[in-house]
């Protein structure tokens, strides 16, 4: 079996043999912040952005984040090259490393990047749509891309109980806020909405309203209500590494007309586009 490699404190090792210490904040207490990648054609999109994100949410927990971009977009291009996959997904793991008890700053933090191969959203689930079911309950620190992901492991459990695709978490108000690992999009009368507060500022998405508008399509940000999206014309999820992912059934109401309608065909379409140019 072909060897998987990992860049582990700046040292690419193999997989099964990259050791991490037990006495890490991280697999102690959760303590530590990461972000997920995909390649197109072999190439790793929008590096820049997610780096940009690991550092502010890393910010948020007092971790420091010392090695510079530069340097760390040179371990994820190698990574890739090491691995060969067609197409990649990563993931970066930065955590306060073995820091006792203290939780303010990091003496030496850890860095962990993994890559595998990329497995697509399939073609059935683009074509036809997916499930998703409500959970009522959000992530600690939502703006924050944490490893703490008990919640969206619990989340996660339900899903798989009612065997959707995803699962998105619902307030006590009522207001849908985000998946387990995605953005919510609502289309209702030809306008798209999402939620604007609460929830993780995907990449994905923000590239998605930035390419939207670009087209002369707006995406207005503001609450949505449960009841409201049930009601929607169409639904959609995106995420780093599937792209857009449309929902025909939300805690098995039907949406629309229980298929991508035209508003995701023409999104997807500009997004494609979009990455196409950008890549």
């Amino acid at each position: 079996m072909k060897a998987m490699f990992v860049l582990l404190n700046g040292k690419f090792e193999d997989a099964s043999k990259a050791k991490v210490s037990v006495a890490d904040n991280g697999f102690l207490y959760g303590d530590g912040v990461y972000e997920t990648l995909r390649t197109y054609g072999g190439r790793i999109w929008q590096v820049e952005v997610h780096l940009k994100r690991l550092r502010s949410s890393a910010r948020m927990l007092k971790i420091e984040v010392p090695w510079p971009d530069a340097k760390m977009d040179s371990w994820l291009k190698k990574l890739c090259r090491l691995n060969g996959f067609k197409e990649t997904r990563i993931r970066i793991s930065v955590t306060r490393g073995v820091n006792g008890m203290d939780f303010v700053g990091s003496r030496k933090p850890t860095i962990l990047i993994q890559a595998a191969e990329l497995k697509e959203v399939p073609s059935s689930a683009k074509k036809n749509g997916v499930d998703a079911v409500t959970v009522r309950f959000q992530r600690l620190l939502p703006e924050a891309k944490t490893i703490s992901l008990l919640p969206m492991i619990l989340a996660r459990q339900a899903a798989d109980k009612a065997k959707a695709y995803e699962a998105l978490f619902v307030d006590g108000k009522g207001f849908v806020l985000e998946g387990t690992v995605t953005n919510v999009f609502m289309v209702k009368n030809g306008k798209v909405f999402t939620p604007g507060k609460d929830v993780l500022p995907g990449t994905t998405a923000e590239a998605l309203m930035k390419a939207l508008k670009g087209c002369g399509v707006a995406v207005v940000k503001r609450g949505i209500r449960l009841s409201e999206l049930k009601k929607a014309d169409e639904v959609f999820l995106t995420n780093a590494p599937r792209g857009i992912i449309p929902v025909r059934k939300v805690d098995g109401a039907k949406i629309g007309a229980g298929k991508p309608g035209p508003m995701i065909v023409k999104i997807t379409r500009i997004f494609k586009d979009y990455i196409c140019r950008n890549i």
